[in-house]
């Protein structure tokens, strides 16, 4: 795989290849990667109410109970990160890749010396993929720290593949029309039913 330098993604902007808006400065641009914005919409885990979180009892349910609270913030307001408190957000810019590209997701060091982790599982942007990027937002650290939409939180660095992908990205995330969408899918995994039938032959 190759790195697209600070030129290559300008020129593959410009040319439409890829699709990255709204970016606020061009200053967002450099080196090798993009640095991505914070929305203002945040998706609050709450402790949960039952023992665990099993995939099994979302299979039969169409529209799973939420295990979390929306809070909005107006922009140029802020929000508080406390310790321990684990969170869903997306982020500012629409993101849109062919299918011979791929991304990788970082989060700011600057947030990362304060305890802050930004997308710790989940860093790689399939080529194909289309959407909003949701992130992950977990104050691993020992005191609170306040974020405030349009604050700069992850960086995007983007490589060609040696040739296009077969199955380009056609996943379960993207969409925040609904934002509780943004919660694990992991029940819709199609080996999941497989899985379980696994225990009927012991």
């Amino acid at each position: 795989m190759t790195t697209l330098s600070d030129r290559d993604i300008l020129d593959c902007l410009k040319s439409k290849k890829i699709k990255i808006h709204p970016l606020l400065s061009w200053e967002q641009i450099q080196g090798a990667r993009i640095d991505l914005r914070l929305d203002n919409i945040f998706y609050i885990i709450r402790r949960f109410e039952k023992s665990s979180y099993d995939p099994k009892d979302y299979l039969h349910n169409k529209k799973p109970k939420a295990y979390g609270n929306i809070r909005t913030i107006s922009y140029g307001h802020e929000f508080i990160l406390h310790p321990g408190d684990y969170v869903l957000a997306p982020l500012f810019e629409f993101v849109e890749l062919p299918n011979n590209i791929i991304g990788r997701l970082d989060g700011r060091s600057s947030l990362g010396r304060l305890g802050v982790l930004v997308h710790s599982t989940a860093g790689s942007i399939d080529p194909g993929y289309k959407g909003s990027i949701i992130i992950e937002l977990m104050n691993g650290g020992m005191f609170p720290v306040t974020l405030y939409p349009l604050l700069r939180v992850a960086t995007l660095t983007l490589m060609y593949l040696t040739s296009e992908s077969k199955y380009p990205y056609k996943g379960k995330y993207g969409e925040i029309d609904d934002f509780p969408g943004a919660e694990s899918k992991l029940y819709k995994d199609k080996e999941l039913k497989k899985i379980l039938k696994i225990g009927t032959y012991t």
